[in-house]
């Protein structure tokens, strides 16, 4: 097995396992399903968990600051004296250099760029909100802790895709994994299961774990309370693709899906802070020397109610998001800031359609190409923009018909000058069988077009069917 296939599916193993764990806790339905039209609520698993949220912490500025320049100069020693790594032989010279020349675009891997800088930020930025600061105030950690480290910590040039991905993507999984991980702690267990919750809640934060094990709290006795309610959703099949769209030409792959729900979307007035509200979906889907992955965040910064039709409920909203997916037809990562319109009518009390229509502005995008390598580089980088048009029309005693699609465009700074576009496509029908099980159909469309300066321009796309069985835990 190459070794970029081994790294990215010990990633897949652990985010699933991270989502996976304490599934099987006590919950309740939440009040959202009392609101779906009757009938509805079959298919509709929000979960209430109560679990432990340390006391309010008090507010320490200086230790998150002290962490983030202990965690930099831990890293840079080891890249440099155990794995004796070029980049970090650093010297006032370096650090000189790097002042004068200023910014550029480096020429790091994809997975390097697009999954464990996001993660370092995450620290960085977990680092404060361990500490009692809240969301905007952990975010100049962040952007300090990834200036500190292209400035001082690299022989290289500072770098604009490290700092953007570092400490915009860094906020965003920070954030997420700071609140997953809160719903994990309960101070109330003891012995072997507080061991596991704490080891658990490490793994995915592990500077909320750092600072739990130096303040003594990782023993400390204490009181569940309540957090918000949240969904989890599971799904396993087969994920077959149709290379170049060919039924003679395919291949069958092995799927795990995890969709979490932070919150309730429609509940705007609870909405107090940043991501009071979010989404988290993964997939994996496994095959012999191939693989296919998708990561996609979303969180609310700020919503409100609008009117658009009567009788029924509609929303606004600005939303953060992360969307990275790979798979033979192109890899993808953008990070964006989302405007969003979501509108859900009920027709009857047996029938509801929800709409949704978004536009991002893409911060820093990236994408596979053909003729990225002849750049030095794997991949093709810059700004851009896409939009997404959605809508799932939920039918009682039955169970759900969707769809939705999704369309980028990266404008290339970095690799292959020209324009990439990338599709995404996805419908779908889940029948309910029992309550919370459901068998579901999805057909998918990958597709990509690339318009270059200096290369010919080219298209590509496959066609995938998945099917497989869903699962809410309670």
């Amino acid at each position: 097995m190459k070794k970029n296939n081994l790294t990215t599916r010990l990633i897949a193993a652990m985010l699933f396992g991270l989502i996976l764990f304490y599934a099987g806790e006590s919950h309740a339905q939440s009040n959202f399903t009392n609101k779906l039209p009757s009938g509805l609520s079959a298919g509709s698993n929000v979960i209430f968990k109560k679990v432990n949220e340390s006391d309010v912490e008090e507010k320490n500025y200086l230790l998150p600051a002290v962490e983030v320049i202990g965690l930099n100069l831990t890293l840079g020693a080891v890249n440099n004296y155990i794995f004796d790594q070029n980049f970090a032989k650093i010297s006032f010279g370096s650090i000189k250099d790097n002042f004068k020349t200023g910014f550029a675009w480096d020429e790091d891997n994809y997975l390097m760029n697009q999954f464990f800088h996001p993660f370092h930020g995450a620290n960085y930025f977990n680092s404060a909100r361990s500490n009692g600061l809240s969301f905007w105030e952990s975010v100049p950690y962040t952007l300090g802790g990834s200036l500190m480290w292209e400035y001082f910590m690299e022989n290289e040039p500072p770098s604009y895709n490290d700092l953007i991905n570092t400490s915009v993507s860094g906020i965003t999984l920070g954030e997420i994994s700071y609140r997953v991980s809160n719903l994990i702690i309960d101070e109330s267990t003891g012995g072997f299961e507080r061991f596991l919750r704490e080891f658990s809640s490490t793994l995915i934060n592990p500077m909320q774990g750092f600072n739990r094990l130096i303040k003594g709290k990782m023993w400390r006795p204490g009181k569940a309370s309540k957090t918000p309610d949240y969904t989890l959703t599971l799904s396993t099949g087969v994920h077959n693709v149709f290379f170049s769209n060919r039924i003679n030409n395919s291949k069958s792959y092995f799927t795990l899906r995890a969709n979490l729900i932070y919150g309730e979307k429609f509940s705007v007035s609870s909405h107090k802070q940043p991501f009071d509200y979010f989404s988290l979906h993964t997939e994996f889907n496994f095959a012999e020397g191939d693989d296919i992955q998708g990561i996609f965040a979303s969180g609310v910064l700020w919503d409100g109610k609008i009117k658009l039709f009567e009788n029924s409920k509609n929303i606004i909203g600005l939303y953060k998001e992360i969307d990275i997916l790979t798979n033979v037809i192109y890899k993808l990562a953008a990070a964006s800031f989302t405007g969003q319109i979501i509108n859900q009518n009920p027709f009857s009390s047996s029938l509801m359609l929800e709409t949704s229509l978004s536009i991002s502005s893409i911060l820093i995008g990236a994408t596979n190409s053909r003729y990225a390598s002849a750049e030095g580089k794997d991949y093709n980088l810059g700004p851009g923009l896409s939009g997404k048009l959605g809508a799932a029309l939920f039918i009682a005693n039955f169970g759900e018909i969707y769809g939705n699609y999704k369309r980028y465009w990266i404008h290339t700074l970095s690799g292959a000058e020209g324009e990439e576009f990338v599709g995404l496509l996805m419908t779908g029908i889940n029948y309910h069988l029992f309550e919370k099980t459901a068998l579901g159909l999805e057909f998918l469309l990958y597709e990509r077009y690339g318009e270059y300066n200096y290369y010919p321009d080219y298209s590509n796309s496959n066609t995938a069917v998945r099917f497989y069985v869903k699962q809410s835990i309670k």
